[in-house]
């Protein structure tokens, strides 16, 4: 069975699912017989790990030689409820980037 991951957000809490098996500490659905696993961070806190990858992304290319006039950064994320989201280069996703130049 997928693993079910709980995150509290603004005004209650969603639950993700994951390709991964369910283990750890669960707690039971009444009459769904679901395991969902809790964590203890609100998903706010657990998808911060985007702005650092989406600033480094950034500045790299704002960086070169002859920046581009759009960047788009395109990646996976990967959820766990041991560490929160991790970005996923694996089958599930890939890190992809998309740079656009204007001809002047």
């Amino acid at each position: 069975m997928n693993k079910l991951i709980e995150f509290n957000v603004a005004g209650g809490s969603v639950v993700i699912e994951s390709s991964d098996e369910a283990t750890g500490s669960v707690v039971r659905g009444g009459a769904t017989g679901l395991v969902v696993e809790k964590v203890g961070r609100s998903m706010e806190e657990t998808l911060a790990v985007i702005q650092p990858v989406a600033d480094a992304a950034f500045a790299a290319c704002r960086a070169m030689a002859s920046p581009p006039d759009t960047v788009e950064v395109e990646f996976g994320l990967k959820f766990d409820a041991k560490v929160g989201a991790v970005i996923s280069l694996a089958t599930q996703g890939n890190f992809l980037v998309k740079l656009a130049w204007t001809a002047k």
